[in-house]
């Protein structure tokens, strides 16, 4: 039997309209609410129906962002190879150099420019944001692997690390938003030249 009122997140409702072009905001994500609601949850059931619906907003975020999470894992590694103090940080945050912020500048202006709306860009750069600051962190475990427990014989690091993940997140909204406007700018004063 078909629940035409079941609903999956919302949450992942709204990422996956943030990203789409504006002429695909309707058609994509009512084709998946329909295989959810007519196919997925009957034969998965409402949890894993729920989760095929998150992975399916996923996959399509990571269409759009894969190059810029390319760009900012190379920052990550040119950071790790050449000397201390080359890619000077803007504060003592990982995530907050200047490389960064040219490569979020980036991110910004790629996801406005892939989907033309300004809010793309800022999910782009913010997903960027979140993906760089991942890995910084994934490579600080690998290389000391006490890191890992330390939260627990100390759980003020917690809040620690929630800060240090606000401020990168932060940075991404910042610097993204910025290259998404520079984009908008430039194409209104692209389209006003061409009137």
């Amino acid at each position: 039997m078909i629940d035409r009122h079941a609903r999956p997140s919302r949450l992942a409702t709204i990422l996956l309209r943030a990203v789409l072009r504006s002429a695909d905001i309707e058609s994509i994500p009512g084709d998946l609410l329909e295989e959810y609601r007519e196919v997925k949850r009957p034969s998965l059931g409402p949890l894993r129906a729920d989760m095929w619906y998150v992975a399916q907003v996923l996959s399509v975020l990571w269409r759009l962002i894969w190059p810029c999470v390319v760009a900012i894992g190379a920052v990550n590694l040119l950071s790790l190879a050449l000397p201390r103090g080359w890619n000077p940080g803007l504060v003592p945050a990982p995530g907050v150099s200047v490389l960064d912020a040219v490569v979020l500048f980036g991110a910004g202006c790629y996801g406005a420019v892939r989907a033309g709306r300004v809010v793309t860009g800022l999910v782009t750069a913010v997903a960027t944001s979140l993906v760089g600051f991942t890995l910084y962190f994934v490579y600080a475990a690998i290389t000391r692997p006490s890191l890992l427990l330390a939260p627990f014989y100390n759980p003020f690091i917690f809040v620690i690390l929630a800060t240090l993940l606000f401020i990168a997140l932060s940075f991404g909204v910042g610097a993204g938003l910025v290259g998404a406007l520079v984009w908008r700018g430039w194409h209104r004063a692209r389209r006003l030249r061409l009137t």
